[in-house]
């Protein structure tokens, strides 16, 4: 076996210092970058947590209004039918041959006239 001469020892051996040299800039550059990643991580999660948090709201917010509006329609529903029974003016109370309100009133005013035009 042939024994590498002292040039090619110090030569590989030069060129192993310089491959040393290049890992540990690259380690530091490395680190550097980890160091960097570390510190945009929070950010990067906040800004996302946030993001979603609005969207959610935001989500929520048109949800609610839906529900308001609904809830708003029902109750207007539920005073137009109201309305309607009062005035004499509900169908179901008229095919059930009910009485209107205004009619009930009507009467129960000429009964009262009626009743003091006795009375003197």
């Amino acid at each position: 076996m042939n024994q590498p001469s002292i040039e090619d020892l110090t030569r590989i051996r030069d060129e192993l210092r310089e491959e040393i040299r290049e890992a540990h800039g690259a380690l530091k550059d490395l680190r550097r970058e980890v160091k960097d990643a570390r510190e945009l991580v929070p950010l990067l999660v906040d800004e996302l947590f946030m993001a979603e948090v609005k969207k959610q709201v935001d989500q929520l917010g048109t949800a609610t209004k839906e529900a308001m509006d609904a809830a708003t329609k029902r109750v207007f529903d539920k005073f137009d039918e109201l309305g309607q029974y009062v005035m004499g003016e509900d169908r179901a109370s008229r095919r059930k041959g009910k009485v209107p309100l205004p009619d009930l009133f009507k009467a129960r005013a000429v009964l009262d006239a009626a009743h003091r035009e006795r009375e003197r």
